[in-house]
């Protein structure tokens, strides 16, 4: 999974919103308090890179801040993680070059140099039946042009996308996907045979938008426009992994943040006679405690919201049960040192490959002892399509025996009886982000601006409010 969001100037960043709203955030009932100079308290639940930020700024901003986190660790989807002999990245594996937000809190924290990574690009190699090609998380059209097997009729109509990618970089955050709002009206597919005509829409879609959405799992028949073309606008920013790995920002802040791990939240009732949530949680010696902040900023995965908060409004309960994530389905089979070959091999294929086999895999490789991490050992890696991760959880079968036939087909020379290990790297991706999603969610946002409750949301599943509701927080 690749996570690396914000994008040009326009509207107001997460982190902004934070400082913003800390000004607002207590209802007026609470307010009436303000005399006896009690220092304001904030909960924000979940310590991945959504709660840490948050709680971040919220200290910035003069509230006491604790953090509640189930696991044992920090950094949500946005950490480095040991799975058996392997050292991975379970979900984010890179940041974009123009995610200015984040780079900004590493330069506070000192280490923007480790966040940073190396300046080298991040086009992948795939290969469509004709030949191989670089395609990447952008839409450059002299680069699309160039696909190998495109028809001269679809190259020649490649530059009419071209404005509609500057006013889209001129005007929407992507991770602010929010501010794009007005461009949730159409699927990527649908806009695609509008501006290009069915038949080069259906070349482009193929060898560049489908190999692109595959990586997310998004379906280009169903998934909004903007989710996608936000994106693939920022032509010039490259996607990096860092230096000091993709959890080096959430380790950093786990270490100068107040964060109880292996505090699990049960349930936050409903505000109070004071305006104020009560939480209810466990903690690491599993004792029912209650808290009772001024601020409660949930950041945990939003389809975890419906059954933690209760009352929420009727708008909020059908966004956060509507909520639902993508799959990912791949194995690490580790391997002896001498069934490497002496040159790199592997391949990533296009989802409408012709090949039977191709198109059911997305991509696949064998490495040698040390890649990703110094201590890992060799392995021979296979990551399926998203269709066909589909196929996987209706085979019944474990991950390793579905895909090991897959590895091999591709690759005769693997010999099953030298194959020692096996890691799963299947999981919940993505959030699913179909035709009216960045709809109901900007209506959410509005909802919870307009009201101060005292209780806000935070998280992959939600971008921040524009500048003019934040305007209206501020006032």
């Amino acid at each position: 999974m690749s996570t690396h969001f914000n994008g040009p100037t326009c509207g107001s960043t997460r982190r902004d919103a934070i400082k913003l709203m800390s000004a607002a955030l207590v209802v007026p009932a609470f307010s009436s308090c303000a005399g006896s100079e009690r220092k304001r308290t904030a909960v924000v639940v979940g310590a991945g890179i959504a709660g840490l930020s948050a709680a971040y700024d919220l200290r910035k901003a003069g509230f006491d801040v604790t953090i509640m986190e189930k696991w044992d660790f920090v950094g949500g989807r946005m950490r480095d993680a040991q799975m058996g002999p392997l050292h991975l990245m379970p979900h984010a594996l890179g940041v974009l070059e123009a995610n200015a937000e984040m780079f900004a809190l590493a330069d506070e924290l000192g280490i923007r140099n480790q966040l940073e990574g190396d300046k080298e690009s991040d086009a992948y190699v795939v290969e469509n039946g004709h030949g191989q090609y670089q395609t990447a998380l952008r839409f450059i059209v002299d680069e699309v042009q160039r696909i190998p097997g495109l028809s001269s009729e679809t190259a020649r109509r490649i530059p009419l996308l071209q404005p509609d990618l500057d006013e889209i970089r001129a005007n929407v955050n992507p991770c602010l996907v929010s501010t794009g709002v007005q461009y949730d009206d159409e699927t990527v597919a649908a806009y695609y045979e509008r501006k290009l005509g069915k038949d080069a829409a259906r070349e482009v879609l193929d060898n560049w938008i489908d190999v692109v959405l595959q990586a997310w799992g998004w379906p280009s028949a169903e998934t909004s426009r903007i989710a996608i073309l936000s994106w693939l606008a920022q032509q010039q920013a490259l996607t990096v992994t860092p230096k000091g790995g993709i959890g080096v920002l959430t380790r950093k802040l786990g270490d100068v943040m107040p964060v109880r791990t292996q505090t699990t939240v049960r349930y936050i009732t409903p505000p109070d006679a004071s305006g104020r949530h009560t939480i209810h949680y466990l903690n690491s010696r599993l004792e029912r405690l209650t808290v009772t902040p001024d601020v409660v900023v949930c950041a945990t995965e939003g389809k975890f919201i419906p059954e933690l908060v209760q009352g929420l409004s009727p708008k909020q309960s059908h966004f956060f049960r509507s909520i639902d994530f993508t799959k990912a389905v791949g194995v690490s089979f580790i391997i002896s040192d001498d069934m490497v070959p002496d040159k790199p091999v592997g391949g990533a294929y296009i989802p409408a490959h012709p090949d039977p086999i191709k198109r059911r895999v997305s991509g696949w490789s064998i490495q040698p002892a040390g890649v990703g991490h110094p201590d890992n050992p060799a392995t021979a890696n296979i990551s399926l399509s998203r269709n066909e991760a589909f196929a996987w959880q209706a085979s019944g079968e474990s991950q390793p025996d579905y895909c090991l036939p897959f590895l091999k087909s591709l690759h005769p020379a693997l010999d099953e009886s030298r194959i020692r290990d096996a890691v799963t790297r299947g999981c919940d991706d993505l959030i699913y982000m179909p035709l009216g999603y960045i709809r109901t969610m900007t209506d959410v946002l509005r909802e919870q601006e307009k009201e101060r409750r005292g209780l806000y949301f935070a998280g992959e599943y939600m971008a921040c409010p524009s500048s003019e509701h934040l305007a209206q927080l501020a006032a």
